[in-house]
């Protein structure tokens, strides 16, 4: 029993890290590729916004309040569709169902993005930013439903904090479920990271393969998802 149970765990854990790595890949990917603007990290976008207000540059807010917007309606659609079925499986398939949604509106993305070039005007340029925001906003929604502690793949402040929190109570530290968590919490953060290296390179090499990566991550963990969590 104990065996059965840890297998589909440790798929969800590996699941959560290649959503992790796409988050922190399209967030890299649309500040260096769409003028400099979050669409995973609100709280960095807010910043930004923040900043362009005070330095009065309207099209700086203007791409931040784009982007938190799009964050926002996306997150609105993925607690839509995941807060339907409210059982208590490790991954339940509204989750899967909505990052199948996300992956269709990277592939619209992607396919804009190609269209308008490598410099869009405002118009373009505010409709990848929304697409990219809603992409990230139904992966948090979708996230959140797994109700992993600490686990947010489109912003880890809360994730630091927890792992830090653990290391400072040695009673967490054994080799039981916590200290197993306390090492993904960890991997959580050293993958969000990666995605963001691996993207600056890819955008530097090719826009249109920086473009796709996240989308093939998504499609393999909703595959994945599907096969391994599908019903009985």
């Amino acid at each position: 029993m104990i065996e059965a149970h840890s297998t589909p765990t440790r798929t969800r854990d590996s699941l959560l890290l290649a959503l992790s790595f796409a988050a922190g890949y399209v967030d890299a990917l649309s500040y260096l590729g769409l003028n400099r603007v979050l669409t995973a990290n609100m709280t960095g976008n807010t910043v930004l916004l923040a900043i362009g207000l005070a330095q009065l540059d309207a099209l700086a807010a203007v791409r931040s309040s784009v982007a938190l917007a799009g964050f926002l309606a996306g997150a609105a659609v993925g607690a839509w569709i995941v807060e339907r079925d409210r059982s208590e499986d490790a991954w339940p398939r509204v989750v899967t169902l909505a990052l199948a949604v996300e992956a269709v509106i990277l592939c619209v993305l992607a396919a804009g993005w190609q269209s308008v070039g490598e410099a869009p005007a405002a118009l373009p340029l505010a409709m990848l930013i929304a697409l990219s925001a809603i992409a990230m906003g139904i992966q948090s929604a979708a996230v959140r439903r797994l109700e992993v502690s600490g686990i947010a793949t489109t912003y880890i402040t809360g994730t630091l904090t927890q792992l830090v929190a653990r290391f400072m109570r040695p009673t967490l530290q054994n080799s039981g479920p916590r200290s197993r968590h306390g090492m993904l919490l960890g991997a959580v953060w050293v993958v969000y990271f990666g995605g963001a290296v691996v993207a600056a390179i890819d955008l530097r090499l090719s826009s249109l393969v920086a473009q796709l990566l996240p989308i093939a991550v998504i499609v393999c963990v909703v595959i994945i998802a599907a096969v391994t969590f599908r019903p009985r």
